[in-house]
């Protein structure tokens, strides 16, 4: 699956961010504001059906896009996420957590 096949959206409460493909929401994000500086992600969910795709990645990606524009460091508990952000040093500058390689 190509990142172009895939929108994301905010949700209303704005602690989620949805990855949508065709019409379908195939997996989400969930964080939290916990100060004016920082970003938690507590969650991540995928369909089963798109498991072994990028989508979680995706999503990190839209998130360091909110946190880079809102002068944001970000922490998971996810270990999912997590292991993106210890895969992707590019990340780097808004993970707040930064484990030595």
């Amino acid at each position: 699956m190509n990142r172009n096949d895939i929108s994301f959206q905010i949700d209303d409460s704005g602690c989620k961010i949805y990855a949508i493909c065709n019409g379908q929401k195939i997996g989400n994000i969930f964080f939290v504001k916990i100060s004016n500086d920082k970003i938690m992600i507590s969650e991540s969910e995928i369909d089963p059906l798109y498991k072994n795709s990028e989508i979680e990645l995706y999503l990190v990606q839209e998130i360091i896009k909110i946190a880079r524009a809102n002068n944001r460091k970000i922490i998971s508990i996810c270990p999912y996420i997590s292991n993106i952000f210890a895969q992707h040093p590019e990340f780097d500058d808004v993970r707040l957590l930064n484990k030595s390689r």
